[in-house]
């Protein structure tokens, strides 16, 4: 097995141990995710996360799509982009 393939399932194995854990982790990068995207891939972004869940046997106990109960996110309201400083845009180039 490939190195990744290794820490894929050394993780897979953590997140089955401490599903709890990797439940609220997940939660928290679903949101974020959502809210950097603009809430433009919600659907897609949702799916992906109750496939990983469902690999480790986390999320809601069930396994098909009527059991993932989640309550929706409200839109966030989107703040107009800050312009980097100057310091900022020469950091990143």
């Amino acid at each position: 097995m490939s190195r990744i393939g290794d820490w894929l399932k050394k993780a897979e194995n953590l997140a089955r141990g401490h599903s709890k854990q990797a439940d609220q982790a997940l939660d928290r990068a679903e949101r974020y995710v959502k809210e950097r995207t603009g809430h433009k891939y919600d659907d897609q972004i949702t799916k992906g996360v109750d496939a990983v869940q469902r690999r480790y046997g986390g999320g809601s106990g069930g396994t098909g799509p009527e059991n993932t109960q989640r309550p929706p996110y409200p839109p966030q309201q989107q703040q107009p982009a800050q312009p980097y400083s100057q310091e900022e845009r020469e950091r990143r180039s």
